[in-house]
């Protein structure tokens, strides 16, 4: 299922598993995790935001249940997890991972790396500009240089760097090749003065103008599982969107140009992320693993926003992608007939 119901659907709860009656006489690792691995579960869970209490029952950068919270002694520090320091909530964290390991945050505790006895990797550091890059890395002695890691996009990184995405590739086509969105693990990326290959370097693609080439399928190598306006047991009594049956982590990306309204968890959608495009219709992108778009983003067609996962009121990993006039749940249009304005058909 895709949107609110009434039903309430068992084994979806992120940190809400009640903990045993005895977890006073569990001993805490003395480091389960760094803080690091829990910044990664927490920009997965929650974009980062440690304050988060967005009234689905979950509370904080970690998402605890108020169950969870009070059992592993939470409220010790505050009556939920939304209003304890990161500290807090990560002391309280440790406790749930010692007692049910990653198992709470199924899906972003994964992508993370969290693992119980022992410390998971620590968070990548900004790498220092190279000495002497090797010839063909995209660094520049008159620049600097960031190594990619494992979740990157492009677009996260600009964001990291304070510089545009599309300036990025133009100074490291070289180095990425010819598709902006697949970037590896371990490239060393140039930024900065003299970066890359200059004004030689050829221009990152834009998305035309023309209708017949601005747009691009949400996800790629997926079947459709359920279509638009399909009866069932939804809230609006048929399906708002499509669909996409596909498996956890695969590449989600802005089927057209626009800027990012909203990224993160949002109820029963788990986590989504919300486009304003050029033409005013809105979509979303539901279900997600991992929300890697940031609010306020301008992205273009094709540019990844996040992974397909299967947060919130979900049945099955798959992305739920909804066309909307409006931001607002109700204000649903057919998403074939968008994108087959955009020159994209299923």
């Amino acid at each position: 299922m895709s949107l609110p119901s009434a039903r309430t659907f068992a084994g979806l709860v992120v940190a809400g598993i009640a903990a045993p009656a005895a977890v006073g006489l569990v001993a805490q690792p003395a480091s389960a995790a760094s803080v690091g691995t829990w910044d990664k579960v927490a920009q997965c869970e929650s974009t980062g935001n440690w304050s988060i209490s967005t009234g689905n029952g979950y509370y904080g950068g970690l998402q605890f249940s108020s169950a969870t919270w009070a059992e592993f002694g939470g409220k010790r520090y505050a009556p939920q997890a939304d209003r304890a320091t990161k500290a807090q909530q990560i002391a309280v964290a440790e406790k749930v991972l010692a007692t049910q390991g990653p198992g709470p945050w199924p899906a972003c505790g994964k992508l993370a790396g969290l693992q119980r006895g022992g410390p998971a990797p620590e968070a990548p550091k900004a790498p220092a500009a190279p000495k002497a890059p090797a010839e063909g890395t995209g660094a520049s002695a008159a620049g600097k240089a960031y190594s990619v890691v494992s979740g990157d996009t492009l677009g996260t990184i600009g964001s990291k760097l304070g510089i545009g995405w599309q300036k990025l590739y133009t100074d490291n086509r070289s180095v990425i090749g010819s598709d902006p969105n697949m970037i590896i693990p371990g490239q060393r990326l140039a930024y900065g003065s003299g970066s890359g290959g200059g004004s030689d370097a050829p221009a990152a693609p834009k998305p035309s103008n023309s209708s017949k080439s601005a747009g691009v399928l949400p996800v790629s190598g997926a079947t459709v599982s359920a279509r638009y306006h399909q009866s069932g047991g939804w809230a609006a009594g048929h399906h708002t969107g499509i669909d996409f049956a596909v498996s956890t982590g695969t590449p989600v990306k802005a089927a057209a140009a626009g800027t990012v309204v909203s990224s993160g968890r949002q109820g029963a959608y788990g986590n989504a992320v919300v486009i304003k495009h050029d033409d005013g219709r809105h979509t979303l992108s539901a279900h997600l693993s991992s929300a890697t778009a940031s609010a306020g983003e301008r992205v273009l067609a094709g540019e990844q926003i996040g992974r397909s996962g299967n947060t919130g009121n979900s049945t099955g990993p798959h992305l739920h992608f909804e066309v909307r006039s409006s931001n607002s749940y109700g204000a649903d249009v057919n998403p074939v007939t968008w994108l087959n304005g955009l020159g994209v058909s299923l």
